[in-house]
């Protein structure tokens, strides 16, 4: 049984990223690069606006935060998120 405080989201792993604050906002498959405390560098097909807000769903962890950098990398771009949330998952 997990025991951890925290959820945890692992390098390499597949992320859905939803942009905040677009009626519907977009949908974008991406994979976690690297983690540290305060923010999370992901590999996405699509470009997505600095300063826009997201939410970062994987199994059953979410985290909220605003996308600070966007670069583009041979056919797809890294994206430096700041988080400030991480969040279970309410399942109905």
């Amino acid at each position: 049984m997990e025991q951890r405080r925290e959820r945890r989201f692992k390098p390499n792993q597949a992320v859905v990223i939803k942009v905040l604050g677009l009626s519907p906002g977009p949908i974008i498959q991406a994979c976690v690069l690297d983690i540290s405390a305060s923010g999370m560098r992901l590999r996405s097909k699509l470009p997505v606006p600095c300063g826009v807000p997201v939410s970062i769903e994987v199994n059953d962890a979410v985290a909220s935060g605003s996308v600070f950098r966007c670069d583009p990398k041979q056919d797809s771009y890294e994206l430096g998120v700041k988080v400030s949330e991480i969040a279970p998952v309410l399942k109905a």
